[in-house]
């Protein structure tokens, strides 16, 4: 019926094989290990006229009362329609075209009588061919082959990584040993302590056993793919033992130069000749952390978002000296994670943090012309972000996005000198870090209501509001003016635009294609665009 079919037509969600019977998309579902022998099985006894075919097209008493309502009276009809529309609007803030076309034509269908008709099939035809000719769908089919480019690995000579070593259980090493695992590879998770190295393997299970929860894996198979990691910690008198095994290791251990030049010290002097040490940097030139080695050749960048079992991009950072073998190596370890590798240059930010480094500079001159921060985030989600500035700055940590803006100044330049330096570090002198911290540009609600409000059904959830330390802080600098949201959002894309388009230029990035799927799935860029370089 039109109650289940309307979701599905306009997400294009899947659906599990018990969903697909429930609905009757199915007629029998069997288990994956026994489906070609049921399949002949069905075969033989439908050849024979043996096989009782299930009643097709009838819907339970509510549905089929609910079905005939909006097909015999305009106003149920205009009312369900007219709520599809307005949930549509709000998911997508106008910026997608097809489910709003979808339910016009649905509708339409129904009241003219049409669906299943020729007259049904030549609307949707049409509609179809409206909508192939807008520039979202040219924005994301863009992305569909600039995300089917980057899942062909353009570098020779990939090694096979058969075990992969990740140092640090923190909340970036246990996300990148998940994804190994998950996908097959052995790891050896190695950590300081003990007590670190538990935190580690406690977040990959309890991962894991919500996926078992969400039915999305069994517990047979979370078991399996538990047994493929390995917990050391530097107590562990056979910790080397272990990484010894490693094929590539990957350090992903905190911010800091001389740590990084230990640990590749140490990884050398344990390791094979030809291991790959890997560095999980966001900040750090890949170079310098390879200045020191006595393999360079063998070192190169492996930037993971977070959180990286989510978070579909991987930024390849090879230095000067990489061996392209190594490169090559470190791209099939990503796309075997079930990552989308871009290859970047070797330059301060890379690529996703260079352009935004510019965004979140643009976002900080903004947020003192306008008399509420808030429009920041309303106009820049209505463009097609997933979040607003305020909010990525407070998720990120004020002093990620500080320290990012201080990196890139100086090779920026005057592409990273609108911020007021005065107004930014009055807001770090006043304590603003970021939501993590309980204190950042918003105030944000409890994720559960309580009292009256959780008992409720109809509540509105309630949103972050500004925080009255961050705006006392702001106001010895602030010059709020008549800033409209189209100007916000011009303002602050340009910013990201313009910078991505210097990356191509610079050859940061190999290809546009690379960087519209690398801005779109490391930070959200709007997809219907196609990305920044598109």
């Amino acid at each position: 019926g039109v109650q289940d079919a309307l979701p599905m037509i306009m997400t294009g969600g899947s659906k599990t094989a018990q969903q697909a019977k429930k609905l009757k998309l199915v007629d029998q579902t069997c288990d994956p290990g026994q489906l070609l022998q049921c399949a002949l099985a069905t075969a033989r006894l439908l050849n024979k006229g043996e096989m009782k075919l299930p009643k097709r097209g009838e819907l339970p008493w509510m549905s089929a009362y609910f079905e005939d309502g909006i097909k015999s009276y305009s106003f149920l009809r205009d009312f369900y329609f007219g709520q599809a529309r307005k949930m549509a609007l709000k998911q997508t803030n106008g910026n997608y075209p097809a489910p709003i076309k979808i339910i016009e034509v649905l509708e339409g269908s129904i009241a003219k009588n049409a669906l299943g008709k020729d007259q049904g099939y030549e609307m949707e035809a049409d509609a179809f061919a409206e909508l192939a000719l807008t520039k979202e769908s040219s924005g994301l089919r863009s992305l569909f082959f600039g995300q089917t480019s980057v899942k062909k690995n353009p570098f020779s000579g990939a090694m096979d990584v058969k075990k992969v070593g990740v140092l640090g259980a923190g909340l970036m090493g246990s996300g990148i040993a998940e994804v190994t695992i998950a996908k097959g590879v052995p790891v050896v998770l190695k950590d300081v302590s003990a007590k670190g190295l538990s935190v580690g393997e406690t977040n990959i299970q309890k991962s894991m056993q919500d996926k078992v929860k969400k039915k999305r894996m069994t517990s047979f198979e979370k078991d399996v793919t538990m047994s493929r990691l390995i917990g050391v910690h530097n107590d562990m008198p056979s910790w080397k033992d272990h990484i010894k095994q490693c094929d590539l290791v990957v350090e992903a251990v905190f911010e800091d130069l001389s740590l990084k030049h230990k640990i590749v010290e140490e990884m050398e002097s344990i390791c094979k000749p030809d291991c790959i040490i890997a560095t999980n940097t966001s900040s750090l030139p890949v170079s310098e952390i390879a200045k020191f080695s006595s393999r360079p050749h063998n070192i190169v960048g492996m930037h993971y978002f977070s959180p990286v079992p989510k978070m579909q991009l991987l930024e390849i950072i090879p230095h000067e000296t990489t061996d392209e073998k190594v490169i090559a190596t470190a791209v099939q370890l990503g796309l075997k994670q079930g990552k989308l590798p871009i290859v970047c240059k070797d330059v301060p930010g890379f690529f996703v943090n260079r352009c935004l480094g510019p965004y979140i500079d643009e976002s900080m001159v903004l947020a003192f012309e306008v008399d509420d921060i808030l429009k920041l985030d309303k106009a820049l989600k209505k463009f097609g972000f997933p979040v607003g500035p305020m909010v990525l700055a407070d998720e990120v940590g004020v002093d990620v996005a500080f320290h990012l803006h201080n990196n890139l100044i100086q090779d920026l330049g005057v592409r990273m000198s609108g911020a007021n330096i005065e107004a930014m570090k009055a807001i770090k002198a006043a304590g603003i870090k970021g939501k993590r911290f309980g204190c950042g540009f918003l105030v944000y609600p409890p994720k559960k209501a309580s009292g009256l409000a959780a008992l409720n059904p109809f509540a509105s959830k309630p949103s972050p509001t500004p925080n009255p330390v961050a705006l006392e802080a702001m106001k010895p600098f602030m010059k709020p003016g008549k800033i409209d949201e189209e100007e916000i959002s011009l303002r602050m894309s340009a910013r990201f635009i313009n910078e991505a388009i210097f990356c191509l230029q610079d050859g940061v990035i190999r290809s546009a294609q690379d960087g519209d799927v690398a801005a779109i799935f490391g930070v959200g860029f709007p997809p219907f665009t196609g990305g920044p370089v598109s």
